[in-house]
């Protein structure tokens, strides 16, 4: 994966993973986190509002489309175009096919061989993802700057997104060596600085990649993998509907029933769409393996696993564990009880991983994935269009092997 994400937050160890993610923790504070909700419901009602009655599309096209506009706004604050979604989307896709090939031996061996096509348009995939991204910190450069304590007279007017929270990090990395040097740091300088380490463009760049990457595609999967389980099940849709009727419904007209957006407050009212959003991840969790590397010799049960071993868990095989759920293929919300949730061991379920290394965006994705169900299901109904060979296709994440066709209908009484 460092071939695409570099050593970004996923792909970083030790003191380089611990200073990125003591950056990048403050966006995922649940204040911050609920600030993002006006925006994923925005995003989301603008794709809505372009959608025709009847209309057929690619569920998951659409998706990836709004979660990436989403991660834009909210993480960075930035507000990505038609025009460079689709460029940065078609890049991607071709990386991540491209992924599957390193996976095996003979991938890996022709890779070397840059005439080969597959291998061209791979780098060149990751040259359009990376002109995209260094552009971006170009032109957020200029407009983020700070006073280096030495004589320059600067100032940060950005800093509350994770691009200028990145840049500032690289500031104060360069202010540290320019005062080392100039034996001008004073104790409070020192105590604010001492614990960074030099922040590259590289290292920026890796960071917002692996941001725009981790905190669209996953999400966008799991709505995805979601509309698709709702549409096998009327009555599981019916329920929803009902649900989203008692918190959104304004009134009618008496051909078509007319709703107010979601906001953040209607949040925990959601209760069936978060049973529905939770099934839906346990069924098809975004990211179906995770690997450790085990540093010392540890002991389970009767088995030592030996020093430097590689354990891969996988969340799909646990997620359909029949120990730990009834029918464990069935999609059934309604498994999802108080009393349920309490008595399932730890980790018979983690779509977010676990530990000191799971996802910082875990309460974010949970936000954004219910407010994107409430706001497209108060506008449309979504129908499968039959005959398809709908397929899971197994990457960095579980991605629709070939998209998955739907039809757009209005809610209608």
């Amino acid at each position: 994966a460092k071939r695409l994400l570099g050593e970004g937050l996923v792909t970083s160890e030790g003191e380089k993973h611990d200073g990125q993610r003591k950056i990048i923790h403050p966006l995922f504070l649940p204040k911050k986190i609920a600030s993002y909700g006006q925006i994923v419901v925005d995003k989301t009602s603008l794709m809505c509002k372009e959608w025709k009655d009847g209309s057929m599309m690619d569920i998951h096209k659409e998706m990836m489309n709004v979660t990436l506009k989403i991660i834009c706004k909210s993480i960075m604050n930035y507000e990505i175009d038609s025009e460079e979604a689709f460029k940065f989307s078609s890049a991607l896709e071709v990386s991540k096919k491209y992924f599957k090939r390193l996976q095996h031996p003979i991938g890996q061996i022709l890779d070397h061989f840059k005439i080969l096509p597959e291998v061209s348009k791979s780098r060149e995939s990751i040259k359009t993802l990376d002109s995209i991204v260094y552009q971006l910190i170009e032109d957020r450069k200029k407009t983020t700057s700070m006073d280096d304590g030495i004589g320059s007279s600067k100032r940060v007017d950005q800093e509350e997104d994770l691009l200028s929270r990145l840049i500032k990090a690289q500031l104060l990395s360069t202010i540290k060596s320019k005062v080392e040097q100039n034996n001008e740091l004073d104790k409070h300088q020192t105590n604010t600085i001492s614990d960074l380490s030099p922040m590259t463009d590289q290292q920026i760049r890796d960071n917002v990649i692996t941001m725009l990457i981790a905190g669209h595609e996953t999400t966008s999967n799991a709505v995805t993998w979601t509309y698709y389980l709702i549409s096998q099940h009327p009555k599981v849709e019916q329920k929803m509907f009902e649900e989203i009727d008692s918190i959104l419904l304004k009134n009618s007209d008496g051909k078509k029933k007319i709703y107010r957006n979601p906001t953040i407050k209607d949040l925990p009212k959601f209760k069936y769409i978060e049973k529905i959003f939770r099934e839906s991840m346990r069924i098809y969790p975004p990211v179906w393996s995770i690997g450790r590397l085990v540093e010392e010799d540890y002991l389970i049960d009767k088995y030592t696993i030996p020093k430097g071993s590689s354990i891969l868990m996988s969340q799909y095989v646990m997620h359909h564990d029949s120990r730990y759920y009834d029918n464990p293929s069935e999609f059934n919300p309604d498994r999802w009880t108080d009393e349920f949730k309490r008595h399932l061991p730890r980790f018979s379920y983690f779509p977010f991983g676990g530990g000191l290394r799971g996802c910082i965006g875990e309460s974010f994705a949970w936000q954004e994935g219910i407010l994107l169900i409430a706001t497209v299901s108060s506008y449309w109904k979504l129908e499968l269009i039959p005959h398809q060979k709908i397929k899971m296709d197994p990457g960095i994440t579980l991605n629709p092997k070939n998209g998955i066709k739907m039809k757009s209908l209005i809610r209608s009484i």
